[in-house]
């Protein structure tokens, strides 16, 4: 091999490694910001320039979810990703309530407190049941809603987690087995980063390229921490799937959203569109439903620039009507006291 290539092979090796670090220290160098709401103590980061839009990771994930894609949207939008109640670095509510009602409670707090009365809303697994919750008691608030790779209890999920004979190693069975909280946190306790391989390989398109090892380490240190393994099942918990079932039939028995809708699936994961279209189409009859290509579930990681175009364009029609976000006040802020 000439020298010349060599030289030119390392170059390009150089390029794509200070790219990707530039993204990741691009979100690692986000403001971070901490708010008590409902006795419960909400970190959120939050980065760049327009109208807000409000990012709400799932389990078990925390607001690191966006490290790729949050930069990418921080060039349109004034961008706001906090860890819900008992995830990353918020705290873990005393009550134990993990309801979808209880955390969009959160998040109406959280944006209450940032002088934010209207914002765009895009969701991930767990996360979309808290924006849904959201949307539905504030249409006001929420201007327009994207929501990915989940089921409302009600709607579906209930079905989709309930033990089949068809099930294998690649079905959601471990739905069915975090539902039991007490069994689930003794059998995964100490085998925390095991278990969290498993889980993002197994409704991956990548396979185990999906989340690289330094992204499971940081999601295994955060649940390893006392109390938060707990608290990453507690949304799973048979009480917060009764919670929310009785919550969404009754909020959609004669009514639906009335905020435009995006719904994305993963092409590995939750596909095609007609699936999409089974389980939301009572939520928005009009509702836009979009495959993301070569993703599975964890779409923010596998796919983050088509996420984010797509997200681009479906918010634009709405961000003509909006205004800026100026969360500038906040530097130097007291915000707990």
């Amino acid at each position: 091999m000439s020298q010349n290539l060599i030289c030119f092979m390392f170059l390009v090796s150089f390029a794509l490694f200070s790219s990707i670090t530039a993204d990741q220290a691009a979100f690692n160098d986000w403001d971070h910001g901490r708010v008590q709401v409902n006795d419960v103590g909400i970190h959120f980061r939050y980065a760049g320039n327009g109208p807000p839009l409000l990012l709400i990771h799932g389990n078990p994930q925390h607001s690191y979810t966006w490290h790729i894609i949050g930069p990418i949207l921080t060039s349109r939008f004034t961008v706001i990703a906090p860890d819900n109640r008992g995830a990353g670095d918020s705290s873990i509510p005393r009550n134990n309530d993990y309801s979808s009602e209880a955390m969009a409670s959160d998040l109406k707090g959280l944006l209450d407190f940032l002088h934010i009365d209207q914002t765009l809303v895009f969701s991930h697994d767990k996360g979309v049941g808290a924006a849904t919750a959201l949307a539905a008691q504030y249409p006001n608030s929420v201007l327009s809603l994207a929501v990915s790779e989940y089921i409302l209890p009600g709607f579906g999920y209930e079905e989709v987690s309930c033990p089949s004979s068809s099930w294998d190693l690649y079905s959601n069975w471990q739905l069915a087995f975090f539902s039991v909280t007490d069994a689930a946190e003794f059998f995964i306790r100490g085998r925390e980063k095991e278990m969290l391989a498993w889980y993002f390989f197994h409704s991956s398109y990548s396979g185990n390229e999906a989340i690289p090892d330094h992204v499971l380490q940081r999601y295994s240190t955060s649940i390893s921490k006392p109390g938060f393994l707990r608290s990453m099942l507690g949304p799973f918990s048979s009480a917060s799937t009764a919670a929310d079932r009785k919550f969404f039939t009754n909020m959609f028995k004669n009514s639906t959203l009335q905020m435009p809708l995006l719904v994305l699936g993963g092409e590995a994961s939750l596909a095609p569109e007609s699936t999409l279209k089974q389980f939301w189409g009572d939520i928005k009859h009009d509702a836009t439903f979009d495959i993301v290509p070569k993703a599975g579930h964890w779409i923010a990681d596998e796919n983050p620039k088509w996420v984010a175009e797509r997200l681009m364009k479906y918010f634009n029609s709405t961000t003509d009507t909006m205004r800026p976000a100026n969360l500038t006040w906040l530097k130097d802020k007291i915000t707990l006291v």
